[in-house]
Order: C-alpha cells, then sequence, then structure tokens
C-alpha cells in the first residue's frame, strides 16, 4: 500500500480534485493524447452532468474527481470538457477509482469486484471477488504499466492484502501474481515485469536506502537518498514507477523533494518542492504536484507538473476535492 507522507497524506487524500472544466475542446480522436489545456483548466462540479453510460464509447479521460469528501458526488472528466457522473456518494475516488496513464480505461470498484471499462470503445471487463471473499474485502488500483496495457490490482480486507490479480488489455484477460510472501509489487517496468518491495525488510525508521527487486529476473534495484530519508517516523515510503523512471521521495525536516532514478538505480533527478506544495505523482513530461491554499474551504488548489524545466499547470480545482489523474494508483 502506498504510505506516502504521513501526515502530509491526509491533507493529501483531500486537496486533489474538483472538476468542470470552463474550456470546452473538440473530441479526442481514439489515438489521440490525453489534452490538458494552458493555462490550467478551472474546473468546478456541474449542477447537471448525465450518468456514465453502461456501454458505448465515451471520450479519453483526463480526470476523476469529487469537490468534497464523503458527501459530493464523483464525476468523470473527458478530455474534450464534458463531464459524466460516476455516483452520488462513491467511496474516495484516490487509491480506489482509476484511470490509466492514456486515458483510455476507467477501474472502479462494482459489486465486490472491480471493472475496467474502456472508455473510447465501450468494453467493460470485470474482475469478480474471490469466493469466500470477506464482507470489508475489496480490490483496489495498485499499479499500471507506462504503456497502459496491463494493471495489477490488489484484493485487501482490512488492511491485509491477501492477493494481486493482473488485468491485461485491451483483451481484459486476468491472473494472479505469483509473489514471494511478503512481496508488494510497487510498479510495473517497460517489460511488463512487476518491480517488488520486500515490505518487512524496510520496515525500520529512518530509512535512508530501499532495495527493490524485478519479479522475473531478481535483479536488485537500489535507491538511496542523499541529503535526507526516505521514511521516518512522520513519513512513510513512497515508490512509483512511471515506464523507465522509477520515483521516490525524500525528506529533509519540513522539506520534500521527488527523486527520480532509471531502473539500474542511477538518480538521474532531484526536485525539491517549495514550502506548501505536495507530490502526488508521475505524469505525462513531468510530476504532478498541488499547492494547497491556507483556508481549504474556501480557496483552491492548484495543480502541475515539474520538472528540471519549470512547472507546467493542470487544473485549477476546488480547494477539499479528491481528485485522480491518468495513471493515478496505489503506487
Amino acid at each position: 500500500m502506498n504510505r506516502a507522507l504521513g501526515g502530509a497524506s491526509a491533507a493529501l487524500m483531500m486537496i486533489v480534485g474538483g472538476v468542470a472544466a470552463c474550456q470546452a475542446r473538440s473530441p479526442a480522436e481514439p489515438d489521440a493524447a490525453v489534452i490538458v489545456a494552458s493555462p490550467a483548466y478551472a474546473v468546478e462540479p456541474p449542477d447537471q452532468a448525465p450518468t456514465l453510460p453502461s456501454t458505448g464509447p465515451v471520450g479519453r479521460g483526463a480526470l476523476v474527481y469529487t469537490a468534497c469528501p464523503s458527501r459530493c458526488p464523483t464525476f468523470l472528466l473527458l478530455a474534450d470538457g464534458r463531464q459524466y457522473l460516476l455516483g452520488e456518494r462513491t467511496v474516495s475516488p484516490p487509491g480506489n477509482l482509476t484511470l490509466s496513464p492514456d486515458g483510455r480505461w476507467l477501474g472502479r470498484p462494482a459489486d465486490g469486484g472491480y471493472e475496467v471499462r474502456d472508455l473510447l470503445g465501450g468494453a467493460v471487463h470485470r474482475l469478480e471477488p474471490p469466493t469466500g471473499g470477506d464482507a470489508d474485502s475489496a480490490y483496489s488500483p495498485w499499479a499500471w504499466s507506462a504503456d497502459s496495457r496491463r494493471l495489477i490490482v490488489g484484493y485487501h480486507a482490512s488492511g491485509d492484502v491477501r492477493s494481486y490479480q493482473a488485468l491485461e488489455f485491451p483483451g481484459g484477460r486476468t491472473g494472479a501474481l505469483d509473489l514471494p510472501r511478503g512481496q508488494e509489487p510497487v510498479g510495473l517496468l517497460p517489460s511488463g515485469e512487476p518491480l517488488l518491495l520486500d515490505v518487512a525488510r524496510h520496515d525500520r525508521r529512518p530509512l535512508k536506502r530501499v532495495t527493490l527487486t524485478q519479479a522475473d529476473t531478481g535483479r536488485a534495484l537500489t535507491l538511496t537518498s542523499g541529503a535526507g530519508v526516505l521514511a521516518d517516523a512522520d513519513h512513510g515510503l513512497t515508490v512509483q514507477v512511471r515506464g523507465e523512471r522509477v520515483y521516490t521521495l525524500e525528506y529533509s525536516g519540513d522539506r520534500i523533494a521527488v527523486l527520480e532514478f532509471d531502473v539500474t538505480g542511477r538518480q538521474v533527478g532531484r526536485l525539491p518542492l517549495p514550502s506548501g506544495q505536495f507530490p502526488v505523482g508521475p505524469v505525462d513530461g513531468g510530476f504532478a504536484v498541488v499547492q494547497v491554499p491556507q483556508d481549504q474551504a474556501r480557496g483552491r488548489q492548484k495543480l502541475g507538473a515539474v520538472s528540471p524545466s519549470g512547472r507546467r499547470p493542470l487544473f485549477d480545482v476546488p480547494g477539499l476535492a479528491a481528485v485522480v489523474l491518468p495513471g493515478g494508483a496505489r503506487h
């Protein structure tokens, strides 16, 4: 499970989201990239929106969000600016609902199982719960491959993750991941090979180094902090993978930096975050961050993508919202 940010993680669950694009765009072509206008979309929940149809193509997804925790509807924002209602009172989108990195596939819990919907073609692939599953059990999206062709989901009950399944697209084939005990998949490499974390081996704090293992080859990948720690009493360990890049967070006092490594463990980037900004996850062209207003009930969150070349605005959203960007999962 993503252990990001300790005390800051609670804020992140409430501060990433919002929605209703004020700037419309023409419908995306089936093979188009996710379109995000610049400057940022200013988004608000619509007074009325049609319910997402059960089948058929609708368009490429750009954002899943709810404007406030617990009591607000959840919406899907398409790349062309249209919105669909996903539910009046769904589970919190972060960690439960997901969009593929290319915005084509929408995943969400369904009747104790999990379904992944093709927003461009209309197919729906369903993962049924295991026989004899607990009443409080559920599937959650764990990690996407960068090419949107593979999704890992975890089956858990009361915080205990019991198994992982891999779904392959566009066909929808599913299969259980046969992992060593205590190993958690934290991402998928370009080959489709899971990258594993030995949870028990990295439970000591503070933590300055983490070693990951490629599931098929057994090759080790070590991520090392230089100026701070990767986890301590106040901050959990976070690992995210996007293609040939592996990201983790470095903490030094109250400062946070995003560390970027290649698949050999060589550090290729370090992005210190200004005060008031918090990490979200890798996106095309950078790493998504959110700037939190001091008054979340009245202010606006600023979502952007940071890279060594600067900051690119993404979305301007309500202060108490929760959001899922393309590629967003527990890792």
